[in-house]
C-alpha cells in the first residue's frame, strides 16, 4: 500500500516537471526584481502631473567594500536613481529624508528619450515599496554650536 502510494506520488510529480517544460517552451520564465539598501543621497523631488498623479524620484547610494591587490581597503558607491508613482510617491514625500537608510524593492527601467537630436538613456529603479531602517540624524545648532566651542578650548 506505501509503494502504491509512493509511485502515485513519483509519477504526478513526473506529470507535473513535463507540464512546466512544455509551458517553458511558450512561455519563457524571467524576474526583474530589485532589492537595493543604502542612504538617501538627496530629499525627494515630487512632481505632480495635471491628471493628479505624482512621481517621486532620489538617489540612492550603495557601497561596497573590497580589498585591492595591495591589501588596501577600497570603498565603492554606486548611485541608483529611484521613482515612486502615485500612492507611494506621496508616502515617499512624507517620510523619506537625505540620510534616511532605507531598503528599496523593485525593478530595473531602461529608458531613453531624445534631446535636441541626442538619444539619451537612462537606468532607473521603479521601486514598489519601501523600508525605512535608520532616520538621519538631526544636529541641533545650538548641540553644534557646543560641540565647535567644546573643542576649540
Amino acid at each position: 500500500m506505501f509503494r502504491t502510494a509512493l509511485l502515485r506520488s513519483a509519477s504526478a510529480k513526473l506529470v507535473a516537471n513535463q507540464a512546466i517544460k512544455s509551458q517553458a517552451r511558450y512561455f519563457s520564465p524571467s524576474l526583474n526584481k530589485v532589492i537595493l539598501m543604502g542612504n538617501v543621497g538627496q530629499d525627494p523631488k515630487i512632481i505632480q502631473f495635471e491628471n493628479g498623479k505624482k512621481l517621486a524620484t532620489f538617489s540612492l547610494a550603495t557601497s561596497r567594500r573590497y580589498k585591492d591587490g595591495e591589501g588596501n581597503l577600497v570603498e565603492q558607491t554606486e548611485w541608483h536613481k529611484v521613482r515612486f508613482n502615485n500612492e507611494k510617491a506621496e508616502l515617499v514625500e512624507r517620510l523619506i529624508k537625505k540620510g534616511a537608510l532605507v531598503t528599496i524593492d523593485g525593478s530595473i527601467r531602461y529608458d531613453s528619450f531624445n534631446k535636441d537630436g541626442v538619444e539619451i538613456h537612462t537606468t532607473n529603479i521603479l521601486a514598489t515599496n519601501f523600508e525605512i531602517k535608520a532616520f538621519p540624524k538631526r544636529v541641533n545648532p545650538e548641540e553644534q554650536a557646543e560641540g565647535q566651542s567644546g573643542e576649540d578650548a
